[in-house]
């Protein structure tokens, strides 16, 4: 995904990012503000390298599903 794809898509990727990814604050996503750039400092600073490329691979599947290009990424069902 680049930046503008990552712009376009910002605003269906934020509630579920925060909500799968716990770290992620409401002050994050007012950093990101939809700036793919941003949104790799702030996954660094919550996740670190090796975790953020988890959450880079969680937020990329989305996207390909959002777009249509990927039709076989399903969410995980919520544990109760």
């Amino acid at each position: 995904m680049n930046q503008e794809q990552f712009g376009q898509f910002w605003n269906q990727l934020k509630a579920p990012l925060k909500a799968k990814w716990e770290k992620i604050t409401d002050e994050d996503l007012a950093e990101i503000q939809g700036n793919f750039g941003r949104y790799g400092i702030v996954l660094h600073k919550r996740y670190g390298e090796i975790q953020k490329e988890e959450v880079f691979t969680w937020a990329n599947r989305r996207y390909a599903h959002w777009s249509g290009n990927y039709a076989g990424y399903r969410d995980p069902a919520p544990v109760a």
